[in-house]
């Protein structure tokens, strides 16, 4: 057996860390911005928006949580529900940040942070989407062409 195969051969039995690693990089980075933008204190919040936002980063939370112990098994289906949920997190970027910013709840530097916080979450989770797809149809590949030989 050469060394690409031994390679594939070993997918099988190892556990696809690194875009479960970046899954959970990107839910740290949404606890941040969670930090981040409910410690600011201001009436600006208090309204029904602030209800939907907490459910979006509970549902953020968990669905990535779910996705990183998905991908360790490559399934690769949870490779594009990450990619979803990262693009979830630049669309965030439009509704708090950018409202609380233009009516000057957010001074520059956490406008600054809340924005970095959202990338951040958000280019994890597409990368390690993108690794778990590009993991999961190799494996299976490996794994078609073991049965037709």
């Amino acid at each position: 057996m050469d060394r690409e195969n031994l390679k594939l051969d070993r997918m099988r039995y190892v556990k696809d860390s690194m875009p479960s690693t970046f899954a959970i990089l990107a839910v740290v980075f949404d606890i941040l911005y969670f930090v981040l933008v409910y410690k600011i204190n201001h009436d600006f919040f208090y309204n029904s928006l602030i209800g939907v936002s907490v459910v979006v980063n509970l549902l953020f939370m968990l669905f990535g949580f779910w996705a990183s112990i998905e991908v360790k098994s490559y399934h690769g289906k949870f490779g594009y529900m990450m990619i979803v949920l990262g693009l979830a997190q630049i669309a965030r970027i439009f509704v708090y940040p950018m409202k609380a910013r233009a009516a000057e709840v957010m001074t520059g530097g956490q406008f600054t942070r809340a924005i970095v916080y959202l990338c951040a979450a958000a280019a994890f989770m597409i990368v390690g989407g993108l690794l778990s797809i590009r993991n999961s149809r190799t494996l299976q590949n490996y794994l078609n062409s073991i049965e037709k030989n």
